[in-house]
């Protein structure tokens, strides 16, 4: 009977799935109708010369296009702290947002020097991005850019210590002159089919002078469809571009294993705290006798590495690359895909180390208490569609290195 009502689910949600597909286009093409195009959809947008002037007159030529989507009365200290790291890094500011804001917002973010753009809410970051960057092609700006990062606040930028260090590692990064790598990303996803994620990636001038990149960008329509945006998106944006040049992984698996070897000392606690919610028995790779303990935690650490990397690294990796490769860096569906416990980030955020400050803790817990678990999602399967939100006891589909830990987590408890 439960089977039966899982399938059922299932079969309802694969459903909601084609709908969700078929409303985005219909939307799109009746909007197509309408006359919709980039400049259109980009609103409020003022002198463009303004911020050719000021990158005219730099020697930096960087450019950052911040793709935001918040409350239209207030910029979330997450997105000022990521504003911060930008402008520390010589970037100038287009600061997108998917919407309306009052103009108190918008005159408080061109005091932190940024150029904004409000825009109707067509295409999510995928969208906002087409369109700033033909408004850029327009007026001949990309030509003249030595970096463009296309960024926007899916995470949470947490300030303190590690977005100090953070901004050092990428300001090293920017100013290396030869040509170890054409694009700077923070994750490379090997889960299904091998792609950069979007959220933060800085392509170099090979990259924006480039026929591939000019076409990518001018044939992509903007759908508002989450599964479309990242097939048709992130993935494709990999696949025909990136995948050409040579990258730079700042919070890379290996690296994260070095820093491990060299840091950690397991004890179950500490392991439970770090691992998402529903992989606690990969806590296996570290049942083992006490005889040769350094070596075994070292291929223990090996194991864990090797079975997280096989899932989303902006997700499963998230409290462990804060911790250990002092990434500023936490996404904001952690809690809502299932992913981790809020009481797991909390513990995170009061981390002395980390230097976080009250009101971005408060931020963050709020934040992610209103977004709910994926639970709260069960009755509404639409909205749950939509997000990208999988079962509650299926978050994961256990590989075949996650079985076998998993038996011998379970074996273990039962002696």
């Amino acid at each position: 009977m439960q089977n039966l009502f899982i399938y059922s689910l299932k079969f309802y949600s694969y459903l909601l799935r084609v709908e969700y597909y078929l409303t985005a286009w219909i939307s799109f093409i009746f909007l197509k109708l309408k006359g919709t195009n980039y400049k259109k959809r980009l609103k409020d947008i003022k002198d463009i010369n303004i911020l050719r002037n000021k990158l005219d007159n730099k020697n930096q030529k960087r450019l950052a296009i911040f793709v935001a989507y918040h409350s239209s009365h207030k910029i979330p200290q997450s997105n000022i702290n990521h504003i911060s790291i930008l402008k520390e890094s010589l970037f100038e500011i287009i600061y997108v947002h998917n919407g309306y804001l009052e103009e108190k917002v918008k005159n408080d973010l061109k005091k932190k020097g940024c150029y904004v753009i409000c825009r109707e809410n067509i295409g999510q970051d995928f969208g906002a991005w087409k369109d700033t960057i033909s408004l850029l092609e327009e007026y001949k700006i990309t030509s003249n850019l030595e970096w463009l990062l296309l960024c926007n606040d899916s995470n949470f930028c947490v300030g303190g210590k590690n977005t100090k260090s953070f901004k050092e590692k990428f300001k090293k990064l920017l100013s290396i002159k030869n040509s170890e790598f054409d694009f700077i990303c923070l994750n490379c996803n090997y889960e299904g089919e091998k792609h950069f994620q979007s959220f933060f990636i800085c392509l170099s001038k090979v990259i924006i002078r480039d026929n591939k990149f000019k076409h990518f960008w001018k044939t992509y329509i903007p759908i508002n469809n989450r599964y479309y945006t990242i097939k048709n998106g992130e993935i494709k944006f990999s696949q025909l571009i990136l995948n050409h040049f040579k990258p730079k992984i700042i919070f890379s698996s290996d690296q994260l294993c070095l820093k491990m070897l060299e840091n950690f000392k397991p004890n179950l606690k500490s392991i439970t705290n770090l691992l998402p919610q529903n992989l606690f028995f990969l806590e296996a790779c570290f049942i083992f006798d006490k005889s040769k303990e350094t070596q075994k935690i070292n291929l223990g650490i090996r194991k864990l590495i090797n079975s997280l990397e096989q899932y989303n690294p902006s997700h499963v990796f998230g409290i462990l690359n804060i911790i250990f490769l002092e990434s500023p860096f936490l996404k904001k569906d952690i809690i809502r895909m299932g992913v981790f416990e809020i009481n797991q980030i909390d513990e995170l955020l009061n981390i002395n180390q980390l230097k976080i400050t009250k009101k971005l803790k408060n931020e963050i817990i709020k934040f992610l208490i209103n977004e709910g678990n994926p639970y709260k999602y069960l009755k509404f399967r639409r909205a749950a569609v939509r997000k990208g939100i999988p079962f509650p006891k299926n978050l994961y589909e256990y590989l075949p290195i996650s079985k076998e830990l998993k038996n011998i987590y379970y074996s273990r408890n039962k002696q």
